[in-house]
């Protein structure tokens, strides 16, 4: 009987710990660790890739089910995916293997994500109406799903991997350049199955492009997973691990889990801070496609351009620990976050203003890469901020109630993200269809100035505005450099008693 209140009462004891690394790392992270644990941002990459890009425009566009119909169902989707996000990280914090407590779950959702992600982008070509939406319904709950076993528990090991202040933020960086670095050479060669022909100028628009596009991601997806997870068996015994066996998780136990994480203000901060801007993304995302397509008039051989991003983000990686040797997480995060919003919205307003190339001249190709390129610099930051800010929370947490949460707060962030970007893309729809009105089954070229013009104030004026409030809200996050310090100080005598 008490065994099944050994969580309960390790939570609400500031003594006690229920978690210990087997084997203390001497020195820092090797780059070889950092490397394969920077392969499992492939994975994400790749789907969130085809999902942002290409999902909404082939079942809409290419297939025909109107966008609101389309957007609903991702959106529906994403909620049975932002659930099972803190069940999936509350399973990983307290479950216990010899392979250790996050390995399993990444090893075993390979094979669904690359079954499903396939069935995503082949539906069978008699599927029409309500059939082909009952297909990417399941098909997309099923991905979505079957990636957080894959996504949460990694994020939690990305978390786990140091103790140190900075180097925190040098394991994050790094799974996000390699997760940027592959997304280019990826982006730069898919489009390679999106050929023009004599009846499609735009290859995009070309169903039967779609049946190999959906044999080389779901390999590509299968082969990082599987790479990523088995390489990094051996650092388990550097991972924090239960000091013993860990009872099954009840739902109960998990809503308390999550009480728990949200009694943190820190993180209760951060939390509603991804509610609102994932809230503007997800509502930005169903525009982006359709605004690089209609809007800026670019092909398959313009848009593998865009990949170049890249270059932003590399530069992001080298300036990172710089900076934030200077300045605090928080501060970054927030100057970040403002030139974001501000670039963001100076793309359409200076086409509005005049000041760019009209469509089809040779300048405004560079001008839109090169502005992309310094919005990936800046976002990469903000990314990497919030990861490495929830390890410090992670920390705090622990010293507050002796548990190591990095799981439910991984999931916590992702389930907040999924949920209002849900909510975005169903609203995104809803503006698609009835208030932009943008019509089915046009090209480049086909579509009313009037509609382009509503479809560019959404998406380059009213949604970025959105982010004013996070900023608001990222001023009561107070954890620094030196709280850490302390608090890690007072973790690592509890651990030598």
């Amino acid at each position: 009987m008490a065994e099944n209140h050994q969580w309960t009462d390790a939570s609400s004891s500031h003594d006690a710990t229920l978690f210990d690394r087997p084997r203390q790392r001497e020195g820092k992270v090797p780059f070889h660790v950092m490397f394969l644990q920077g392969i499992s941002a492939l994975p994400g990459q790749h789907k969130d890739w085809a999902f942002n890009t290409l999902l909404l425009l082939f079942y809409s566009q290419v297939l025909g089910l109107p966008a609101t119909y389309v957007s609903g169902i991702l959106a529906i989707a994403l909620v049975f995916d932002a659930v099972s996000d803190p069940v999936v990280g509350a399973l990983s914090d307290s479950y216990k293997s010899r392979w250790g407590r996050r390995h399993p779950l990444i090893l075993c959702s390979a094979v669904p994500v690359c079954v499903s992600m396939y069935a995503l982008f082949s539906p069978p070509e008699t599927l029409s109406g309500l059939a082909l939406a009952a297909w990417l319904l399941v098909a997309t709950v099923v991905l979505r799903v079957s990636f957080t076993f894959f996504a949460v528990p990694w994020g939690a090991i990305g978390a786990e991997l140091s103790t140190d202040y900075s180097e925190r933020t040098k394991v994050i960086a790094y799974r996000m350049f390699i997760g940027g670095f592959g997304g280019v050479i990826f982006i730069a060669g898919i489009y390679e199955l999106f050929p023009a022909s004599d009846e499609y100028a735009n290859g995009l628009f070309n169903a039967s492009n779609y049946q190999g596009f959906a044999i080389v991601i779901a390999a590509l997806m299968l082969l990082w997973s599987l790479l990523s997870g088995l390489t990094t068996l051996n650092q388990v015994k550097y991972l924090p691990q239960p000091k013993s066996r860990v009872p099954t998780v009840t739902f109960p136990e998990l809503l308390a889990r999550l009480r728990d994480g949200l009694s943190n203000p820190n993180f209760r901060v951060l939390f509603v801070a991804t509610l609102i801007i994932s809230s503007a993304i997800g509502t930005g995302l169903v525009f982006d496609t359709y605004m690089n397509t209609f809007f800026w008039e670019f092909g398959p051989d313009e848009l593998r351009w865009f990949g170049l991003s890249f270059l932003g983000m590399a530069v992001a990686i080298f300036t990172i620990v710089p900076l934030q040797q200077r300045f605090e997480k928080r501060d970054i995060l927030l100057f970040c976050l403002v030139v974001m919003t501000f670039l963001q919205i100076s793309k359409v307003a200076l086409r509005f203003g005049g000041l760019l190339p009209p469509n089809g001249d040779p300048l405004l190709l560079p001008i839109l890469v090169s502005h992309t390129c310094l919005l990936a610099f800046f976002g990469f930051v903000v990314l990497m901020m919030y990861a490495s800010m929830i390890a410090d929370v992670a920390d705090e947490q622990e010293l507050q109630n002796g548990l190591r949460q990095e799981g439910v707060f991984s999931g916590g962030i992702s389930l907040s993200g999924k949920f209002t970007s849900g909510f975005g893309l169903i609203l995104g729809g809803i503006l698609l269809e009835h208030a932009i009105q943008m019509p089915t089954g046009l090209t480049p070229g086909d579509v009313d100035g009037g509609i382009l013009f509503k479809l560019a104030i959404t998406d380059g004026i009213i949604v970025p505005a959105l982010n004013l409030v996070p900023l608001m809200l990222l001023l009561r996050y107070t954890l620094t450099r030196d709280r850490v310090a302390e608090i890690q100080e007072v973790l690592q005598a509890r651990r030598a008693v």
